[in-house]
């Protein structure tokens, strides 16, 4: 049997997961190493790189991906989302 998992079914289990949680409606937000649990929901990603980008050493050349997609600098953060800061492989820094 084959399961197949979409970016809307991930989020509900997670949801679900974290139901009762301190967690729950919380983002996580991921630059290299650096990881931060934040409930950022209603912030783009601009304005949680300006705030963040010294914190979590967040390269200015890095790119936005949020539960596994690319988006742009304007995309706003919903609850529970995760946002990572990725740089193209094989970069240095």
């Amino acid at each position: 049997m084959t399961l197949l998992l979409t970016k809307v079914s991930i989020q509900k289990i997670r949801s679900e997961v974290l139901k009762g949680h301190k967690y729950i409606d919380m983002n996580k937000i991921v630059s290299g190493v650096n990881t931060l649990d934040a409930n950022l929901a209603g912030s783009s990603v601009a304005s949680v790189r300006g705030m963040l980008s010294q914190p979590l050493n967040i390269d200015g050349a890095s790119k936005p991906v949020v539960n596994g997609e690319q988006v742009s600098e304007d995309y706003v953060l919903e609850a529970n989302d995760e946002l990572e800061f990725v740089k193209a492989s094989g970069e240095k820094g």
